[in-house]
């Protein structure tokens, strides 16, 4: 057969050329999306080749072919649009390129589970879903539960192939040790999950903590019953079920300290002797003496030793105990996650020393011990995992592969394209090198999640919104100063084309002023002051600004504002006063990103939570949604090519969708994008610029046409928690 074939991931036209002659190239689909490309000459040619007119990577006779311009092939699509019609070719989901993860490794852990059979094999809930690893911490994959925050665990003891998870979304349940999840939520009307037990003997048994008390399932979740007798309708935060008589269980609450039942959750009953504090995080039962409990409270640990009819505080230590883990071996070695690091007690809680060494100043949510070798720790933090392998002596990342991040914005500088900014729920981190290996940017920035970036080419200035106002740098990250603006949080800042001086920030409740509305601040200097701030009146305007636009020139707005109802603009350049622009579709709808067309300026679309919707007069009126193949209904990024203004881009809760018609009809390019919710998007400048997104639960991706994934690298340390979990 003439010619050599190789796996070719991207469906394109074009032709191959060599030093000697041009090729015909004969393209080849297939069902698993892929497409094989076979020179159609024979002996194969043995001079270098390369595609040109496309964006394609294949092997022939093992000589890589490359694209002459990375994003010349997004904007070809409406050229190479017949290839859909080969089988498995279609772009509709391959599109002519692929994403790689480039994401900064580590992010929030809430929860961690040792399989006690196999315990190589680990589960982690995150802000965004569940990550395994089945080598001891070495590696991780996601599992899946994608879009959901995870905050609670459970194994089932005698089948441990059926794990649980506890989300703000009910419980999901695999029973192939987290290949597959199913939703499992019959008859449990409260859905905000903090914590499951499973019965050690009867384990088709399993209890449910939520925001609305305690609920029972006896055929393996596939139905729940509250059960609240003499407990109520109550926050819980805990539960442990009792190893050796499991029809007695106990529950933290939020609001009342600990509840006992010994019926099996039939009734309860406060046990709350001695026990001062009414906040109760974690509960934790002695592996061999079970009348032995430890209560994790907002105050501290306490003890109790027969069963909770009384309690002690123990061990002088007054900050929270989020997390509890016993030794299985000694349960005389109790560890406690705080709100710094972690504690360890060999006395069974009467003394704590530090056991920090390696590990970051950091929020411990959760820890988790091998039941075969006990010397192994697991530590989950508000930045990633720790593993210890000595009891807490010493600790190091176990991050490799765990890219759970939760971003929410991106920058580029405007003059070193590979210097890329992210901003997401655990703060700041940057990138000089495209996103290869990243950097914690967080001196002088407070431990606050971050919701948007602005590099100023006007002043060479980084803007970044958080929840504690707007922060500046002017050295590239390295310093913050606080104050661009001080208020409010700065959900989006936008700079008019007219004026690059000219900065705006708007965003949305900001408690220090005890600020409840939507709020407007300009800067005529490119962010490095902020003399002008306007806040909506109380009670007449939406409480949050998200996104904005500058200047449509048909607009007697200049400044277009989407709000959590609506399209709202300015009277006067961002101030003197905020007016309604529709009352039409978008008038109780969230308005998440704005973008103004950059050849047609009187086109402005809003992108919202029901899908686009397109203005042809600057913003002041919305027609009907947008859809000719925009499947995704929440729209949270826009963007126009800077280079190619016809193509458009749009990051969705479905992923990426591009239009190369200036958003008259759309693909999705999701390809490799391994979670469906995109909260920004952005190009780094010139024509050959990378496209980044940053996705809600799997960090950052770029749209490549390169074979080989990079292995992000992570550096540095950041202090503390931030203040938001979850979509703001």
């Amino acid at each position: 057969m003439p010619g050599t074939c190789s796996e070719h991931p991207y469906p394109s036209a074009g032709r191959i050329e060599t030093s000697q002659q041009v090729l015909r190239v004969l393209y080849a689909g297939t069902t698993g999306g892929s497409v094989f490309a076979l020179p159609m000459t024979f002996p194969p040619p043995r001079a270098p080749v390369r595609v040109v007119g496309a964006a394609a990577s294949v092997e022939c006779r093992n000589r890589r072919v490359t694209p002459v311009s990375r994003f010349s092939a997004i904007r070809i699509l409406a050229a190479t649009a017949a290839l859909g019609a080969l089988p498995g070719a279609g772009l509709a989901q391959s599109g002519v390129g692929h994403w790689v993860s480039v994401s900064p490794e580590g992010g929030t852990v809430r929860a961690l589970v040792v399989d006690p059979r196999i315990p190589s094999t680990i589960y982690a809930g995150v802000s965004g879903g569940v990550f395994k690893s089945v080598d001891v911490g070495a590696s991780w994959a996601f599992s899946g539960i994608a879009g959901r925050d995870v905050f609670t665990l459970a194994i089932d003891p005698i089948q441990t192939s059926t794990v649980y998870a506890g989300t703000n979304r009910g419980v999901f349940k695999s029973n192939d040790g987290g290949t597959t999840w199913t939703q499992m939520n019959t008859g449990l009307t409260a859905r905000f999950v903090t914590s499951l037990a499973v019965d050690p003997q009867t384990s088709a048994t399993v209890y449910a903590a939520t925001g609305g008390g305690v609920f029972k399932s006896t055929d393996g979740a596939a139905s729940w019953t509250a059960a609240i007798s003499g407990l109520g309708a109550q926050p819980v935060n805990a539960l442990a079920v009792d190893h050796k008589s499991p029809s007695t269980i106990y529950a933290g609450t939020a609001n009342a300290g600990v509840f006992r039942s010994t019926d099996a959750a039939a009734s309860w009953t406060a046990a709350t002797n001695g026990l001062t504090p009414t906040l109760i995080h974690s509960l934790a039962i002695d592996p061999k003496t079970s009348s032995t409990i430890y209560a994790g409270t907002s105050a501290g640990l306490f003890k109790s030793t027969d069963g909770a009819a009384g309690w002690t505080a123990v061990g002088g230590q007054p900050s929270n105990f989020f997390a509890l883990a016993i030794d299985p071996v000694t349960p005389s070695t109790v560890y406690g996650g705080t709100g710094g690091q972690v504690l360890k007690s060999v006395n069974g809680g009467a003394n704590w020393q530090r056991a920090t060494a390696g590990l970051p100043l950091q929020i411990v949510w959760a820890l988790a011990i091998d039941p075969v070798t006990p010397s192994t720790l697991y530590v989950g933090t508000q930045i990633g995992l720790f593993k210890s392998a000595d009891g807490g002596v010493t600790s190091a990342s176990a991050n490799s592969g765990f890219t759970p991040l939760v971003a929410y914005a991106l920058a580029v500088d405007p003059t070193t394209p590979s210097t890329i900014y992210v901003g997401g729920q655990t703060g700041m981190f940057k990138s000089v090198d495209g996103g290869r290996s990243w950097t914690l940017a967080t001196n002088t920035l407070p431990d606050v999640s971050v919701w948007s970036l602005l590099a100023v080419p006007a002043s060479s200035a980084i803007l970044a919104g958080t929840d504690g106002g707007g922060f500046l740098s002017t050295d590239g990250g390295i310093t913050w100063t606080p104050g661009a603006p001080p208020a409010p949080i700065p959900y989006a800042y936008a700079i008019d084309p007219n004026s690059p001086s000219t900065v705006y920030a708007v965003g949305g409740v900001s408690p220090s002023l005890n600020q409840q509305n939507g709020a407007i601040a300009t800067s005529a200097d490119g962010g490095l002051t902020w003399p002008h701030y306007y806040v909506g009146d109380t009670g007449t305007f939406p409480p949050v600004f998200n996104a904005a636009v500058v200047n449509p020139p048909s607009s007697s707005s200049p400044l277009i504002i989407g709000t959590d109802a609506g399209i709202w603009g300015t009277r006067v350049g961002g101030q003197g006063g905020l007016h309604l622009l529709t009352n039409g579709a978008l008038a109780s709808r969230r308005v998440f990103a704005v973008a103004e067309d950059p050849v047609s300026r009187s086109n402005v679309y809003a992108g919202t939570d029901a899908g686009l919707f397109k203005s042809t007069d600057g913003g002041m009126t919305f027609g009907t949604q947008v859809t000719n193949g925009l499947t995704a209904t929440g729209i949270f990024a826009l963007l126009f090519d800077p280079d190619s203004p016809s193509t458009f881009y749009a990051g969705t809760n479905g992923g990426v969708f591009v239009s190369t018609d200036g958003g008259a009809s759309w693909t999705p390019m999701n390809v490799g994008l391994t979670r469906p919710g995109v909260n920004a998007l952005i190009r780094a400048p010139g024509p050959d610029g990378a496209l980044y997104a940053a996705t809600n639960g799997a960090g950052v991706f770029v749209f490549t046409d390169e074979l080989e994934p990079r292995a992000p690298v992570m550096r540095g340390k950041r202090r503390g928690p931030p203040r938001h979990v979850g979509p703001r």
